[in-house]
Order: structure tokens, then C-alpha cells, then sequence
């Protein structure tokens, strides 16, 4: 059942890429990253639609990455090599088209592939694409896929200044940034617990976590810390909480001690007991 829930949000995010792709990347020919950024540039030389040219590259690529990174690449990828041709398809064939401003289409068109790369992503789904490329260059040079993958993306743009222009690179980047930005938020929110998390040094430690053991029924962990600059030993208490019990354990923290050294983090993709499954009783 989760494999299957899990390829059900493979094919929902390889949907959302597909539209903005589909809907805005390539028929405003933006010139981007991947292999839309690729086929905005090949469509100038070979006589074939945007659509078809994207196909043929992520055909191309999902042979290459799975003979030389093997099975687990092919793994990964093959839901969205299957499917991704025919909802690219229907994007650009079946749905109404629509004329966008090039750097609204750069706007709306990276963001929503990022959060349908991101998607992918988070359910262990692979864009294949340049990915693939990226992973082969980590494989054989050494180079971490992150940095192979901008100096792909850099590439395109800088080819694409001699075709289009500056106003074109400049689009260009803005739905390269907004692409990475919708991949690493969708990373961050989708599919993971958002929490708060206190890091609190205080001679009360003892009170304060008995409070936050009764009244907020969270529990707490207790470390041993030393001062870097008085080397006075002292506990530092740790507590992490949903967003609805943030208030509640600032208020136990200054009741007893309104003194107290308090740090206070934002936590994303919390998992464990009382988070992503009931607390034992």
C-alpha cells in the first residue's frame, strides 16, 4: 500500500511538472535549465516541436542513465519515463494554450515544476532528464550532483545569450531560481511535520521539563553543556513541539525562570513518537 501511495504522488508530481513545463516553459521558449532550457535551444536548429524534442531527449537520457548508473536509477525514473511523454502530451495538445508574458511564464512555469520535481523528489521519484547527467558526472569526475547541475543549467543559459539575447538569459535564470526554490520548499513542507524546537539552559531545567511533561505532554531531553567561556557546567534541557503548543511552553519557561538562555528554532520533516505516530501508552 505505501508503494503504491507512494507512485500515486510520483505521477501527481510528474503531472504538475508536466503543466508547467507544458503550459508555459516551452511555448513561451524560455530558456531554463534541463532539458527544456535544451530543447528551447535545439528547436532553433532541428525542425521539430517542443514536445516531441523533450520526449526524445528524456527517452535518450533514462537510456543513458540506466546503462551506465544501473538498476536503481532505472528504478527510480521509470514511472516518470513512462508517463511524462503522454501528460506532456496532453499539456501542450489536449488542454487549452494560452499567450503569457515571457517573464510571467518564467515565474508561474519554474515555480510550478519545482513543486512537481519536489514531489517527485520527496516520494523517491526521479525528473530523469538532466538528472541523469548530473549523476553520471558525480559517478565518473567526482563532482556532487548539486554542482553538475548548475553548471549544466549555466551552460544552457549562456549558449542561449547568443541566440536570445540578454532579456532572454535574464528571464532564463529567474524560472532556473524559482525552479530550485519550488523543488527545496516542496522538499521542506510536503510529506514532513513542521515543529518548534527549544534549547533551554537554566538552573529550573528540572521544574520547566516537569511542567512540559504535564501540561504540554511533550517529552523533553536533558543534556550536559559547559560554558565556552566560564567552563561553568549546567543542563540544557531540550523540548521539541507542534506550532499549537509553542505559546504554552514559552509561558512554563518564564514562570520559572524568566532568565533562562532560550533558543528557539523552526524544525521541518519531524518524525517519531508523537509526531509522525501516536504517542505509546
Amino acid at each position: 500500500m505505501n508503494r503504491l501511495r507512494k507512485i500515486l504522488f510520483i505521477e501527481i508530481g510528474t503531472f504538475i511538472f508536466a503543466l508547467g513545463i507544458g503550459m508555459f516553459i516551452l511555448p513561451a521558449k524560455i530558456l531554463t535549465g534541463g532539458v527544456a532550457g535544451i530543447t528551447a535551444l535545439l528547436t532553433n536548429y532541428i525542425n521539430i516541436s517542443e514536445d516531441i524534442m523533450t520526449i526524445i531527449l528524456n527517452i535518450v537520457l533514462f537510456i543513458l542513465g540506466s546503462i551506465l548508473l544501473g538498476k536503481e536509477f532505472f528504478v527510480n525514473t521509470f514511472v516518470f519515463s513512462i508517463s511524462y511523454p503522454f501528460m506532456i502530451l496532453f499539456v501542450t495538445r489536449v488542454l487549452p494554450s494560452y499567450e503569457v508574458e515571457p517573464i510571467l511564464a518564467s515565474i508561474y512555469g519554474g515555480l510550478i515544476g519545482g513543486i512537481g520535481v519536489g514531489i517527485m523528489f520527496r516520494n523517491g521519484g526521479s525528473s530523469g532528464g538532466t538528472d541523469a547527467i548530473a549523476l553520471i558526472v558525480e559517478k565518473y569526475f567526482g563532482i556532487k550532483v548539486s554542482r553538475a547541475m548548475m553548471i549544466m543549467d549555466a551552460i544552457t543559459v549562456v549558449a542561449g545569450l547568443y541566440i536570445y539575447g540578454l532579456n532572454a538569459v535574464l528571464i532564463g535564470l529567474i524560472s532556473v531560481f524559482l525552479m530550485t526554490f519550488g523543488i527545496e520548499q516542496t522538499m521542506n513542507i510536503y510529506g514532513g511535520i513542521i515543529a518548534k524546537k527549544f534549547e533551554i539552559i537554566s538552573d529550573k531545567y528540572d521544574e520547566i521539563s516537569k511542567d512540559i511533561h504535564e501540561v504540554v505532554e511533550r517529552g523533553t531531553t536533558v543534556l550536559d553543556v559547559t560554558g565556552g567561556y566560564t567552563n561553568d557546567k549546567k543542563k540544557m534541557l531540550v523540548v521539541v513541539v507542534s506550532d499549537e503548543q509553542f505559546s504554552k511552553v514559552k509561558s512554563i519557561i518564564y514562570k520559572h525562570d524568566p532568565n533562562a538562555f532560550v533558543i528557539i528554532s523552526d524544525t521541518r520533516d519531524v518524525k517519531g513518537e508523537g509526531f509522525t505516530y501516536e504517542v505509546r501508552m
